[in-house]
């Protein structure tokens, strides 16, 4: 199995052939070697991505070009390949039991998380759930900026809470379904922040600071910091 990626870029020099170019590109494009070969404007003319079994082999292979380099390019530059990144987005889901086995719940489904004893109940609209687990494996398993824990028992999807209110020295957070969940002190500062920052990026979360129900006004960093 090949597993040296390398990427060649070559720019040819404008006083070579023109069919001789052509045809040292379509050589290129049909090497068994070669995975795809793009044609770029710039410094280079052609970016090759080619998989070999080994360096040795890649040197082996160069060699035996090198004379068509010789007479088409200006320049090559070799670049091996370390690692390639995966775009591609982590599954945002958790696996229940159920009757029949196991079944996936989507996180945007979830709206808060409450601590009963060993279990964990999950609420969605208009059903809930109760899994053997801890918050801590759970939260391993969501976006850490979709949901938030309030306190060692409660985690909530930060775009379910309405509003963060101050109330006798507590912060309260009141969520859209009308329920309130009390934010413990030492968290008070990180949500406030990582809430104020999503509003500020035009997120979807818009809670409201506040002081008593009744007085609602903006709290800045340095009330912030007073009243953690």
């Amino acid at each position: 199995m090949p597993d040296l990626a390398v990427v060649v870029c070559v720019a040819f020099d404008h006083r070579a052939p023109f069919t001789g170019v052509k045809s040292f590109k379509e050589c290129i494009c049909t090497c068994p070697f070669v995975d795809s070969v793009l044609e770029v404007s710039g410094t280079y003319d052609l970016i090759v991505h080619a998989r070999l079994s080994s360096l040795e082999e890649y040197t082996t292979e160069m060699e035996r070009i090198a004379p068509q380099l010789a007479e088409y390019a200006s320049r090559v530059e070799s670049n091996f390949v370390a690692r390639k990144v995966d775009r591609t987005p982590k599954e945002c889901a958790l696996w229940v039991p159920c009757r029949e086995g196991r079944r996936r719940i989507d996180a945007s489904m979830i709206n808060k998380i409450n601590a009963e004893g060993d279990y964990m109940r999950l609420y969605m609209d208009g059903s809930d759930c109760l899994v053997h687990d801890t918050i801590r494996h759970l939260m391993a398993q969501l976006d850490a900026e979709q949901f938030i824990q309030l306190h060692r028992s409660t985690v909530v999807r930060a775009d379910f809470i309405d509003r963060l209110m101050h109330r006798e020295r507590r912060w309260v957070a009141r969520l859209r379904d009308g329920t309130e969940q009390a934010v413990a002190k030492s968290r008070v500062g990180a949500i406030l922040r990582s809430l104020s920052a999503d509003s500020s990026t035009g997120g979807s979360v818009s809670p409201t600071f506040g002081k008593p129900v009744e007085e609602v006004s903006t709290v800045n960093e340095t009330e912030m910091k007073r009243l953690t």
